[in-house]
């Protein structure tokens, strides 16, 4: 799989449950940096691999032009993703400003 392609899924997700994504990317690589390569866009075609640590940031637009962005830490294994965030309940409380 590339990066272009977790894109792609997290974009076509979002849009099933009639959310709008946000623009730019939706995750990016974790290392000695914060941010680094690959970068979760349209355009990226980095190989994913075994060892490394994304996150995946699917975001959207909300009401009242506001946006929600949501981030999960993982390490990819060999054998397929290991969630490295406590997983968020399906239910997120609503906090009003």
């Amino acid at each position: 799989m590339l990066a272009r392609d977790v894109h792609h899924l997290l974009s076509e997700g979002l849009r099933k449950r009639g959310v709008t994504p946000g623009g730019g990317r939706l995750g990016h690589g974790l290392g000695t940096t914060l941010t680094e390569w690959p970068s979760f866009t349209p355009r990226d075609d980095t190989p994913l691999r075994a060892g490394m640590v994304l996150t995946l940031e699917p975001g959207c637009a909300t009401t009242g032009g506001r946006i929600m962005v949501h981030e999960e830490n993982m390490v990819l294994r060999a054998d397929g993703p290991e969630l490295l965030s406590p997983r968020a309940p399906e239910e997120l409380p609503e906090i009003m400003a």
